[in-house]
């Protein structure tokens, strides 16, 4: 993803990217973003508090995969 991109993302522009709470279950093979960047669990039946402590991360969110598709799409259609 262009840096301009992980900036809206970060920032939340467009994107239904809420911060997690601590006991929010975490499953395998879901996407979350994690200080900004998106990551897969292989964790399933831990909490959020778990997830962030184990990837060292400060903020855990859920990830908007369709959102961030659209402003993938939307920047190509941008560039050309």
């Amino acid at each position: 993803m262009p840096q301009h991109l992980k900036t809206q993302a970060q920032e939340g522009e467009g994107l239904d990217e809420p911060v997690l709470p601590d006991d929010y279950p975490i499953y395998a093979d879901y996407l979350y973003v994690a200080d900004g960047r998106v990551v897969r669990s292989d964790w399933h039946g831990i909490t959020a508090r778990q997830f962030r402590n184990h990837l060292g991360a400060t903020e855990l969110r859920r990830c908007d995969i369709y959102g961030r598709k659209a402003l993938i799409a939307q920047e190509a259609d941008h560039a050309s």
